[in-house]
């Protein structure tokens, strides 16, 4: 089961540069880590959770209520209404338990006792639990949102307490998320297509530890939840309390250009 679930993802990277938004279906079930250190990519949710234990990261699958299946579709042609993401948030409820358990398996402790608050927020930005819809960023607003969150960064209080994040996407795709791993090295996660007859990707990592995301699919939606300190600052500079020597890059983006571009092969810094 585990060769064949590994074929069908091959299957659907081999699929999507060439057949578009239908391609982009193709990928449902792919979940992929790339490396930037040239090693052979890691497919599936047990070989991928191997890697990304290291660091206190773990993907896990999600099935999605029926109740939500209705908006789940609307989603696919126009953006959601306030009232459907309060019912999405719902529908994706996690509770004080819920998030404690999701540090626990990842094997990471939470960094405030107990969880701290649940509604987080960077100031000036709408406080989580909230949802990312991507029909409701047009051109300009996607640009920002990959120069703003596709370089690595971390997420901390001013007293350095890091919040615990957890991402649940509901739709569409794929998506693609970033980590620092050890060595120096730049894991670029892709997570395949969610249609509203399959499975969400849940994604629980640190903050505090350098991540990124290059959010671009033509449609989805993603439950965004986030804890911990009452409110925290996004950091990009090189001199970081996480001693990252990688923060505020990506090699697996050319920013060069006026659009950051998604690249398939990192850039080598020749």
């Amino acid at each position: 089961m585990k060769l064949l679930s590994k074929l069908a993802a091959a299957v659907a990277v081999l699929w999507l540069p060439a057949q578009g938004l239908a391609g982009a279906e193709g990928t449902a079930g792919l979940l992929k880590l790339e490396y930037t250190d040239g090693r052979p990519a890691s497919i599936g949710v047990e070989d991928v959770n191997t890697v990304l234990h290291s660091v206190g990261v773990r993907v896990s699958t999600v099935a999605i209520p029926d109740q939500a299946r209705p908006i789940l579709e609307a989603s696919r042609s126009r953006a959601i209404t306030a009232e459907e993401e309060e019912q999405l948030i719902s529908g994706f409820a996690l509770s004080r338990k819920d998030l404690l358990a999701e540090i626990a398996a990842a094997g990471r402790k939470p960094t405030v006792e107990n969880g701290g608050s649940l509604t987080t927020y960077e100031p000036g930005v709408a406080p989580y639990p909230k949802v990312y819809d991507m029909n409701k960023m047009d051109a300009d607003t996607r640009v920002w949102v990959h120069k703003k969150f596709g370089p690595l960064h971390i997420n901390h209080a001013e007293d350095g307490t890091g919040i615990d994040e957890v991402m649940t996407i509901v739709s569409g795709g794929p998506w693609v998320w970033f980590f620092e791993l050890p060595g120096d090295v730049i894991g670029k996660l892709t997570l395949g297509h969610v249609g509203p007859e399959g499975e969400a990707w849940r994604i629980s990592y640190p903050g505090i530890r350098p991540h990124g995301g290059f959010l671009d699919p033509e449609y989805g939606l993603v439950v965004a939840y986030a804890h911990g300190p009452e409110q925290f600052e996004i950091h990009f500079g090189a001199d970081n309390i996480a001693g990252s020597r990688l923060n505020g890059t990506n090699a697996w983006i050319d920013m060069s250009g006026d659009k950051p571009l998604l690249l398939d092969a990192p850039l080598t810094g020749d």
